[in-house]
């Protein structure tokens, strides 16, 4: 063979179909002028524990179909959104472009079932303890992924310019003026001026369709490097049955194509939601106006706005300090809980899990039917 080409290893040569057939012809075609082979073997060897607890590994690619469904919706309502005139164009897409309104309603339920999906992720990664040495990195950049989700919830909640996006985004940049020191430099930088107008929107828009989806994209080709690289968690009980009696599932030949009727049942789910409550769009943000009676943020933000609630006033300080400590928090997890198996400090901090979880959701329920 002319040696300008990288020859076919051993090992591929003997898994690859005939040499005659058109599949063995393309696959050494493509292997003869690109050395994948070791990269392949790589991921060929990556595996998932079969235990009573597997179900929770499908939450990572779940919460990725979800932003995949996102890229897609979004790039097309980028199609017709004019942020200059932004509500009207947001009318014309619901009311005029053919299919305009469904797509934006899965965009909006997409990023609802996504962050949901993440919280699951997120909490079963805690539980399951996946998170101790030497997968710190992985359980930060989680936790970044997890922060830039609710940055791209925010920051495109202000983009239809309806009444209730903008009360809700004013109020929220509001808040964020009482942070200490830095809080009235992000407010004026978000705003970019004195009060949410339409000129914010020229901040929004390119933080929500450039700049958080490019890191977004970065941070998770780091975690899923990483999760390639230290291979799936195991969970305490499985670690410790005897080694025959470990069972595995092979990612790329089994898992993944078992999680595929699962994307499809979601994009059932999706499509259904977005049928049945259809996202609606309110009368054109009007500044001078009073804020519409009853209005809150998406469940998503429930916790800091019920937080708030019962701190109000010059206790609302305290509020502040709770919501900014808990994220260092689980910052601190990994650092903390890094024992195997699970020793005192591991299950304070299991416990300390448990309660921030009821809190979370009660906080939530509370403010939902409030």
């Amino acid at each position: 063979m002319d040696d300008r080409f990288v020859p076919v290893p051993k090992e591929a040569e003997d898994r690859l179909p005939p040499e005659s057939s058109a599949s063995g012809k393309l696959l050494r075609y493509l292997l003869r002028r690109l050395p994948v082979w070791p990269l392949i073997a790589f991921f060929a060897k990556k595996k998932v524990p079969q235990h009573k607890h597997s179900a929770w590994y499908t939450l990572g690619g779940i919460a990725m179909f979800f932003f995949m469904v996102q890229v897609i919706t979004g790039v097309l309502l980028m199609i017709y959104y004019n942020p200059g005139s932004p509500w009207q164009s947001v009318q014309r897409i619901v009311m005029e472009i053919p299919f305009g309104g469904l797509i934006r309603s899965i965009h909006h339920w997409s990023a609802n079932l996504m962050i949901l999906t993440l919280c699951l992720h997120m909490f079963s990664t805690f539980f399951m303890k996946a998170y101790r040495p030497p997968r710190e990195i992985t359980w930060l950049t989680g936790l970044a992924l997890f922060g830039i989700t609710l940055t791209l919830g925010f920051s495109g909640y202000l983009l239809p310019w309806d009444d209730l996006s903008f009360f809700a985004t004013r109020i929220g940049i509001s808040e964020m003026d009482k942070i200490p020191i830095i809080g009235p430099w992000m407010g004026g930088i978000l705003r970019g001026g004195p009060d949410v107008t339409v000129e914010t929107i020229g901040r929004f828009y390119p933080l929500h369709v450039v700049v958080l989806p490019l890191a977004l994209i970065g941070i998770l080709g780091l975690h899923l490097l990483l999760i390639q690289v230290q291979g799936v968690s195991e969970p305490d009980s499985f670690r410790a049955l005897p080694e025959e009696k470990k069972k595995y599932h092979k990612f790329f030949s089994e898992f993944l194509f078992a999680e595929i009727p699962i994307w499809l049942f979601m994009m059932g789910i999706l499509v259904l939601l977005s049928a049945m409550f259809p996202r609606g769009l309110m009368p054109e943000a009007d500044p001078g106006s009073a804020a519409p009676e009853g209005i809150k943020p998406e469940w998503y933000f429930m916790v800091p706005f019920q937080m708030l609630k019962i701190f109000p006033g010059a206790l609302e300080f305290v509020g502040m300090v709770i919501m900014g400590l808990l994220p260092l928090a689980f910052v601190a997890v990994p650092f903390i809980d890094r024992n195997v198996p699970e020793d005192a400090r591991g299950r304070l901090v299991a416990r300390a899990g448990i309660a921030v979880v009821l809190v979370a959701v009660a906080f939530t329920i509370w403010g939902w039917l409030s």
